[in-house]
C-alpha cells in the first residue's frame, strides 16, 4: 500500500510542476524563469525537478508535450468526414473551430505558445510532430482535391495557411474582434464562425480554381469531375 501512496504522490507533484511550470515560462519566458520560481509555486523541492525532469529544459519540453498532447483532439478522425470535397471541408473547419474555439483552456497556455512561436526552442517541433502537421495535411489533402492540384503545389499552401490564419484570429483575438465589430459581440457563436470561415474559403478556393483554368495550370486525373464540388 505504501508503494502506491508513494507512486500517487509522486505523480501528483509532477502534475503540480507541470502546471507551475507552464505558467511561469508563460509569464517570464523559458530563459528568464528559474527552477526556484516553478518550485516554490508548485510547493515542491529543487530535487523533485531533478527527479522527474532532470532539467529546465526537460521540464519545458514535458508541458510542450503535454500540451501537444491535449491538442491531439484538434485534428479530426477520418471517420468525421463524410461526403464530397467541399462538404468534407466544411466539416474539418466545423470540428476545428468546436475544438479550438469552442473550448476554455488555461490563459497560460496561449500566452506560451504565443511566446513559443516568436521565439522558437527546440521544443517546438513536438508540436509540429504531433498536432500542428498532421492537421495541416489534412486540410492541405482537402484543398488540393478542391483546386484539383497536387499537393505540393504551393497555391495549396498559401490557401492552408488562410484558412487556419481565419481561425487563430477568432481564437487568439476575440476580445479585439469584440470592440472592432461590437455587432459581434465578443463571443460569437462557433457554429457561426465555423460556417462563415468554411463559406468564406470554398468561395476564395472557387475563384483560385478558375484562375487555375485559366493559366493552364496542371491538373491531376480526374480533375474534371472533381472540379464540380466547387461550383
Amino acid at each position: 500500500m505504501s508503494n502506491v501512496k508513494n507512486n500517487s504522490a509522486s505523480q501528483e507533484t509532477r502534475r503540480r510542476l507541470l502546471l507551475a511550470a507552464g505558467e511561469v515560462f508563460a509569464e517570464r519566458g523559458f530563459h528568464a524563469a528559474t527552477i526556484k520560481e516553478i518550485t516554490d509555486r508548485a510547493g515542491a523541492s529543487l530535487a523533485s525537478v531533478n527527479y522527474h525532469f532532470r532539467d529546465k529544459g526537460e521540464l519545458y519540453a514535458a508541458v510542450l508535450r503535454r500540451i501537444a498532447q491535449e491538442k491531439a483532439h484538434l485534428i479530426p478522425p477520418d471517420e468525421a468526414l463524410s461526403g464530397n470535397a467541399a462538404t468534407r471541408f466544411r466539416q474539418f473547419i466545423h470540428w476545428y473551430c468546436v475544438k479550438a474555439i469552442g473550448q476554455d483552456r488555461p490563459p497560460w497556455e496561449q500566452i506560451l505558445l504565443a511566446r513559443e512561436m516568436a521565439q522558437p526552442t527546440a521544443a517546438l517541433d513536438l508540436l509540429l510532430e504531433a498536432v500542428f502537421k498532421p492537421l495541416n495535411e489534412k486540410l492541405s489533402a482537402l484543398i488540393a482535391e478542391l483546386l484539383n492540384v497536387p499537393v505540393a503545389d504551393k497555391s495549396v499552401a498559401l490557401a492552408a495557411a488562410s484558412v487556419f490564419g481565419q481561425c487563430m484570429y477568432h481564437l487568439r483575438h476575440h476580445h479585439l474582434i469584440g470592440r472592432m465589430h461590437p455587432q459581434l459581440g465578443d463571443h460569437p457563436s462557433v457554429e457561426d464562425l465555423a460556417s462563415h470561415i468554411a463559406q468564406f474559403s470554398l468561395a476564395g478556393l472557387r475563384r483560385v480554381g478558375r484562375q487555375s483554368a485559366k493559366t493552364g495550370h496542371r491538373r491531376p486525373k480526374h480533375a474534371h469531375a472533381r472540379h464540380a464540388v466547387l461550383k
